[in-house]
């Protein structure tokens, strides 16, 4: 299985509202520290350079960060009770309001033709 490339914004270390020239300089710092190799920096500058492939590189950026691995095991909050939950009182009613719904779907069949006439496409 092919591992998918990391995002040209991640290779470089630049936010999305990087100018050009921040681009290019953060270009020269990446190939310093050697993260990823050459041609992938040269590639991911060459995107973010180009327009319409920032637009891709854009879109497919996560929105969320990556998660990180919890640093300790802290396990004390199992001890501590359960929440309380209650209700609102707009739930109270709430089987006698579907119940209302259920005879609002029954249509007699004279009301059926009425509707039929009146609302027409022909």
């Amino acid at each position: 299985m092919k591992e998918s490339a990391p995002n040209p914004y991640d290779v470089i270390g630049v936010t999305q509202t990087a100018s050009n020239a921040e681009i290019t300089k953060s270009f020269a710092m990446a190939m310093k520290r050697r993260e990823y190799p050459p041609d992938e920096i040269a590639k991911a500058r060459k995107s973010l350079m180009n327009p319409e492939d920032r637009i891709t590189a854009d879109y497919l950026r996560p929105i969320l960060p990556t998660i990180q691995r919890f640093k300790r095991q802290d396990f004390t909050e199992l001890n501590e009770p359960s929440p309380i939950v209650e209700w609102l009182p707009e739930f109270d009613r709430l089987d006698e309001a579907l119940n209302a719904m259920n005879d609002i779907e029954r249509v007699s069949d004279v009301d059926r033709q009425i509707g039929l006439a009146l609302f027409s496409l022909d």
